[in-house]
């Protein structure tokens, strides 16, 4: 029997979107980074709009939790699997600060697929359970150069007096939709910040370090590895945008 590329391959995509006053959030964001990862990886599109919108039209939205989107490659279509999960981001650690681990694995800038959500999120998987049973919250991967790249599931941004530093899609991460509409809050509110490489050695002069992504936003980083940071008034200013 023939099987598609979605089946043999993995060949999808997913994203997942907080629900918030029985609405999803950032949901245009969502569906355009969906639809312009089906165009890259060649998945026909057509008509994908409608039906997420019939499927999402009979989930319950009355939860705590978020929506999670999945499309497969499915010959010359596609098939979609729309399901909603709980989420909680009320435990201790995220208030008074998550502690990350510096990968061994590096994070290759030069992999055309790092750009898209694919559905290959199995590494990102097996790093963090390591890393959660050593007793950590996340991960930070670095990219061949030694730059600073993501976490295994969120963006980074680090703080110096009133500078917010975070790094440049090329170096290697995920465009993270929490943190391009985060990064427009800094044009609108006139917040200091650069989009530059960070070689890992740097990270040390920085005050403070926050993790972000579209379910839990923004929580603060107590540390990475032996490396402890702050919560500067500065830092606070950011969190409570």
């Amino acid at each position: 029997m023939k099987q598609s590329d979605g089946i043999k391959y993995g060949k999808g995509l997913f994203e997942t979107i907080k629900i918030k006053n029985l609405k999803l959030e950032y949901f245009e964001d969502h569906l355009q980074r969906l639809k312009n990862s089906m165009e890259f990886l060649k998945i026909c599109s057509d008509g994908i709009e409608k039906d997420i919108e019939l499927e999402i039209q009979k989930l319950d939205l009355n939860i705590d939790g978020a929506v999670r989107i999945m499309v497969l490659e499915n010959f010359e279509k596609y098939s979609l699997h729309i399901e909603t999960r709980l989420t909680d981001y009320t435990d201790e650690k995220f208030q008074s600060g998550l502690k990350l681990k510096l990968a061994k694995e590096i994070r290759d800038k030069n992999n055309l697929l790092n750009n898209h959500k694919t559905n290959n999120y199995l590494l990102n998987h097996e790093v963090l359970a390591n890393a959660k049973s050593d007793g950590y919250d996340e991960v930070v991967f670095l990219n061949q150069d030694g730059n600073v790249t993501e976490g295994s599931y969120t963006n980074l941004f680090f703080i110096k007096d009133c500078m917010v530093v975070t790094a440049p899609v090329e170096d290697g991460l995920l465009p993270g939709i929490y943190r391009k509409n985060l990064i427009k809050k800094f044009d609108e509110e006139n917040i200091q910040y650069e989009i530059r490489h960070i070689p890992f050695e740097e990270v040390e002069n920085f005050d403070a370090c926050i993790c972000t992504n579209s379910l839990m936003k923004k929580r603060f980083v107590k540390s990475i590895d032996d490396i402890k940071f702050i919560k500067t008034e500065y830092t606070e200013k950011i969190l409570k945008l």
